[in-house]
């Protein structure tokens, strides 16, 4: 059949896809969803039925899927913006909406042309559209014509008392007004960091422009003895009218407070004739605490957790304890303590079970006290994806946003999950979706670059990532983490993450990071230090111990077991132990012993007569395949060799998502030697360089490459490359340009 849409024409019985007479090259899976879509554009085609149809008996993941979304774009000039030719549907699949006949012979009757599709609202396409808008607010152009006519940027508080301890109160003040008009559906509302990092020297109708928004709400807090003065404007972007104005002069209660806070909510609400359900209207009016004191010690734990370094996080712990002593009916002030307990498990010294525990139990008080609490539901969800259930967590992110619409935490920690879920085009519709909400937040900038990242899109990643710095420099290391595993540049790695932990010396996963690319350097010493100054920082912490895990590797030591067996199967230190544990059998001829360790942890590999190869398990079935090659299993180790081999395709080479080296070592185990060396090559050429040191010296999988003269020069070629590194690395330390490395001279090498 052959098939015209636009200036493109595809064959399906020749294969091939035509721009006029230029003949565009595609893979073939890019080829296969294309063709697909385009015999199917009469309704949206699921997911599931697209796994099916591209990839019969491989449990690839959903990343694969997006991947080959991503390229079907690329190649008939559509884009995730505009969406006319292919649109993601979200949560249910894709589908064909350009306008597409059928060729047939002249004799033949025409297929009439598909009819105009409406396009609707989805949320990936509304989220990919915010892409091009953040963009051209870095670039300080105007976003968008005209603004939604209920949207409104709440400026920052002036602390008209100006004396600096009234500043947390002043914070607070603005920053609880902004949760309430957040609570309004019907309203766009700016996050907060956005607002704190925008020029104040800005008009008006350039904040309007910038942000996308309608009106601007701004005001001031006062404290004098024991009254509050708090004066309120909102104003017209595109006239600067004054649309309404207020001010408040009242006794300094919590009940004043609140009942400030919710007068302003619900005349901004009605200014900008913006709707309100009952239950809205309810929970805007049900004031927190009654307790004074425990409402300030809130606003101090909300402005420490904000700054986000480890000293102030631990001092936001201690104001939201405090809060909770002065009111133990105070919700939100759990809320506070749980999602710092949150932070603590996924990258704090806590051990991540004890932290778990105490946010569980901080979350079901605080939804005891008030089910309604958008933000509990949201702590939930993310302790619900710490523990491995992504179900109950996707569940309570959807009841968070219900709640709170505008809640672009909530958007963040829900997209993560999704990336982890190995759905990136998903996890990248939310993030850009969140910061439509908060457009200069540096950490949902890092995402959308983590996103782009297990996309395979690296350069769009790393534009992310330097307007996430520019606006943030604590967030240097993720600049740091993209060279380490994309671009292979281990010295400007260093130097970022150096920047990084000059900001926040306390974190014990920078010192950690540290080593990992010193032994990359190939300077096991320097690593060394390093490594144990994170030990020291965080003894518990799963990083450290890792990096540590790594090092005793490097050199050869027996103690690597030790630190691994600490750790629970599914974590990379526990692959590691198992990869390390297979070697030491099989060099020592023990194959059963070998085959025994993976019959415990990846049953699937060895018991079933059709294993599924997928996300989890590609890395174990290329290793199993070797001991089955050891112990005369031919046709097992070709069956698991081929299904890792094909689900890769679906992966990019570099990155953290990436495949990295095994299409050499699936070669190398087939015995083409040739395919190995010129995959090798380009793998080389590409910039991958993690572990190399390993890899392409000890690993036994890529044994048989190892004695031919050309493998032997691309490793001196790497070993070179890496030998520059390193001496430029050594030469910044000397010229005093790594100040967050304060080494001896003795250790300058």
């Amino acid at each position: 059949m052959r098939l015209a849409f636009g200036e493109y024409e595809l064959d399906t019985e020749t294969r091939t896809l035509l721009r006029g007479k230029e003949r565009i090259p595609v893979q073939a899976k890019v080829f296969d969803l294309l063709a697909y879509l385009i015999e199917h554009r009469d309704r949206v085609a699921s997911t599931d039925e697209l796994f099916e149809a591209l990839w019969p008996g491989v449990n690839v993941g959903p990343a694969a899927l997006s991947r080959a979304v991503h390229k079907v774009r690329e190649v008939v000039g559509d884009d995730g913006e505009h969406q006319t030719i292919l649109r993601t549907e979200y949560g249910r699949g894709f589908r064909f909406v350009a306008d597409a006949t059928v060729v047939a012979p002249a004799d033949a009757v025409a297929t009439p042309p598909s009819r105009p599709r409406v396009r609707l609202a989805a949320l990936a396409g509304v989220a990919a559209t915010l892409l091009v808008v953040v963009i051209a607010w870095l670039l300080a152009r105007p976003l968008a014509e005209s603004a939604p006519a209920r949207s409104v940027a709440v400026m920052p508080f002036a602390n008209v008392s100006q004396e600096p301890a009234a500043e947390p109160f002043a914070n607070g003040i603005y920053d609880d007004i902004l949760t309430h008009v957040s609570k309004i559906r019907d309203l766009k509302v700016i996050a907060r960091t956005t607002m704190e990092q925008l020029d104040p020297n800005l008009g008006i109708r350039e904040i309007g422009t910038k942000l996308g928004v309608a009106a601007v709400l701004e005001g001031g807090v006062q404290r004098a003895g024991d009254r509050v003065r708090i004066n309120v404007q909102l104003i017209d972007c595109e006239t600067e009218a004054h649309l309404w104005a207020e001010n408040y002069d009242r006794e300094l209660t919590a009940a004043n407070i609140f009942a400030i806070q919710r007068e302003i909510a619900m005349s901004v609400a009605d200014a900008l004739r913006a709707k309100m359900s009952a239950e809205e209207q309810d929970r805007i009016a049900t004031a927190p605490t009654a307790n004074l004191a425990a409402y300030q010690a809130y606003l101090l734990g909300k402005h420490r957790m904000a700054k986000g370094t480890i000293a102030e996080m631990r001092e936001a712990a201690d104001y939201f304890q405090r809060a909770i002593e002065l009111d133990p009916n105070f919700g939100l002030a759990y809320v506070g303590l749980a999602d710092h307990y949150i932070v603590e498990a996924g990258r704090r010294g806590l051990k991540k079970d004890r932290a778990l525990a105490k946010a569980q139990a901080a979350t079901e008080t605080a939804l005891a006290l008030d089910d309604r609490l958008g933000e509990a539901y949201n702590s939930l969800a993310g302790i619900k994806a710490e523990r491995g259930d992504p179900e109950g967590a996707e569940a309570m992110y959807q009841r968070a946003l219900e709640l709170n619409p505008n809640y672009a935490t909530a958007y963040h920690w829900y997209g993560i999950l999704l990336r982890a879920l190995d759905r990136p085009e998903e996890a990248l519709a939310l993030h850009l979706r969140a910061i439509e909400l908060d457009p200069l937040s540096a950490v949902l900038m890092v995402n959308i670059a983590d996103d782009l990242r297990a996309l395979g899109r690296f350069e769009e990643s790393l534009r992310w990532l330097e307007d996430a710095v520019e606006i943030d420099p604590s967030f240097s290391g993720s600049i740091g983490f993209h060279h380490r595993t994309v671009s292979g540049r281990f010295d400007e790695a260093v130097i970022w993450y150096a920047r990084a932990m000059a900001l926040d010396p306390d974190d014990p996963d920078y010192p950690a990071w540290l080593g990992i690319l010193f032994l990359n350097l190939g300077d096991p010493d320097e690593a060394g230090y390093w490594i144990a100054r994170s030990i020291e920082l965080a003894p518990e912490n799963f990083l450290p111990n890792h990096a540590m895990q790594l090092l005793h590797v490097y050199r050869g030591e027996e103690a690597v077991f030790d630190y691994a067996r600490r750790y629970p199967a599914g974590s990379p230190a526990s692959n590691v132990y198992l990869f390390l544990l297979r070697n030491h059998e099989l060099s020592a001829g023990r194959y059963a012993k070998a085959r025994a360790l993976y019959e415990e942890s990846f049953p699937e590999l060895l018991g079933e007569d059709d294993p599924k190869v997928g996300r989890a398990n590609w890395e174990a079935a290329i290793d199993v395949s070797l001991i089955l090659l050891k112990s005369g299993e031919q046709k097992r180790a070709n069956l698991l060799l081929n299904r890792s081999f094909e689900f890769i395709q679906t992966l990019p080479r570099l990155g953290d998502s990436g495949y990295g080296w095994a299409d050499i070592e699936i070669y190398a185990m087939r015995g083409e030697k040739r395919k190995a060396l010129t995959a090798l090559r380009q793998a080389i050429d590409e910039g991958w360089r993690p572990s190399w040191w390993y890899f392409l010296k000890h690993d036994p999988n890529m044994e048989s490459l190892y004695g031919e003269p050309e493998f032997q020069a691309m490793v001196a070629e790497i070993e070179s490359d890496i030998a520059k590194q390193l001496a430029r690395v050594r030469q910044m330390e000397r010229n005093g340009e790594l100040a967050a490395i304060p080494r001896s001279e003795a250790n300058l090498h």
